[in-house]
């Protein structure tokens, strides 16, 4: 096999005599050297005469006709389908309003996040590294925790 094969559908166009005189003879003088596009033509030229064997089946009456009568003798709405007053982009409302409400949430988020350093922050959900108590440890009374964690401020 050379790396220029004209591929399964030219060999196909060529099979079924549908090239102009160039590219045919080109596909002519590829075949002589290639062994692989002539085992493609051979299984070509088996599904060609498979698919002439076939029989002509014929229905003996025009099925689109019978399909379109089908389609006609269905029910048709009495009036338009959409009531009236009411636009085709009325669905727009509440997808609007769930897009406000959502970038309203997502602003409210993020500016809480940028809260000055001035403004005092819970100290029981922030992470004491130097903490005199582990974390989770008891402490002898009620605030005594929280005044030795001061002193180390």
């Amino acid at each position: 096999m050379t790396t220029n094969c004209p591929g399964i559908e030219m060999l196909s166009v060529w099979a079924d005599d549908e090239l102009s005189p160039e590219p045919r003879a080109a596909i002519d003088a590829h075949l002589v050297s290639c062994e692989r596009c002539r085992t493609w033509l051979a299984e070509l030229r088996v599904a060609q005469t498979s698919l002439r064997a076939l029989a002509d089946e014929s229905l003996g009456f025009d099925l689109s006709q019978v399909v379109r009568g089908r389609i006609d003798s269905l029910p048709r709405p009495a009036g338009p389908t959409q009531p009236r007053g009411r636009s085709r982009w009325c669905w727009l409302v509440p997808a609007g309003l769930g897009a406000a409400a959502s970038l309203a949430l997502g602003l409210a988020m993020g500016l809480a996040l940028t809260v000055p350093a001035s403004v005092p922050r819970p100290v029981a959900g922030t992470l004491e590294v130097f903490a005199p108590v582990a974390p989770g440890g008891l402490c002898a009374g009620a605030g005594s925790c929280r005044r030795s964690v001061e002193a180390f401020r």
